[in-house]
């Protein structure tokens, strides 16, 4: 599916009452503010993926896909979850924070998260359990994609699943992921 089919086809979805695999749900937030997507950029150095942005801006600031939706972008939200990420002093204990880039995108629960690669023009997804990260071979599309499908990434047999996708560490590097990398922290206390 193209950029605009799976937009249209979330958005379908939306109009039905059926944001997220939620039977209740919260009502869905506005659009984000475009401040808020150019805030988000400047701080994680990288544009968000264009069909990501298109979300954000024309759709709802998160509570959209699987489990309960994708993260809202402010207000204790994902950008507010990276920047703590790199800002904080980690305990020798604690699992490495996901490199700069790479966001906490949408929470499975039970300390399961898929995250987002905005290294990678089109949202390289990543796997992160309790602490341990896995690169998938899967884009955001991709991951839109299964989920318009009807697979639930919290259904039984979801870890073979994701399992299947998990790419090798070499894998982690590539053009896209340093090229340009700038992080500009947020003024603040």
């Amino acid at each position: 599916m193209t950029d605009d089919e799976l937009f249209d086809a979330v958005e379908a979805r939306v109009r039905e009452g059926r944001p997220t695999d939620f039977p209740q749900q919260l009502p869905l937030p506005g659009p984000a503010a475009l401040a808020a997507v150019e805030d988000f950029e400047r701080i994680v150095g990288r544009p968000m993926p264009p069909l990501v942005r298109r979300i954000y801006l024309e759709m709802a600031d998160g509570g959209i896909g699987p489990f309960g939706g994708i993260c809202a972008l402010e207000d204790e939200g994902m950008l507010d979850g990276y920047v703590e990420y790199l800002t904080a002093r980690l305990d020798p204990e604690d699992p490495p924070p996901p490199p700069a880039g790479v966001l906490f995108f949408c929470d499975m629960g039970c300390a399961q998260w898929f995250l987002l690669d905005c290294r990678h023009p089109d949202g390289q997804m990543w796997w992160w359990e309790e602490g341990d990260r896995y690169k998938l071979d899967l884009t955001f599309p991709q991951w839109l994609e299964s989920w318009l499908s009807g697979r639930s990434w919290s259904e039984r047999g979801a870890t073979e699943a994701i399992n299947s996708l998990k790419l090798s560490d070499e894998s982690w590097i590539g053009p896209w992921a340093t090229e340009g990398l700038a992080i500009e922290m947020p003024d603040g206390p």
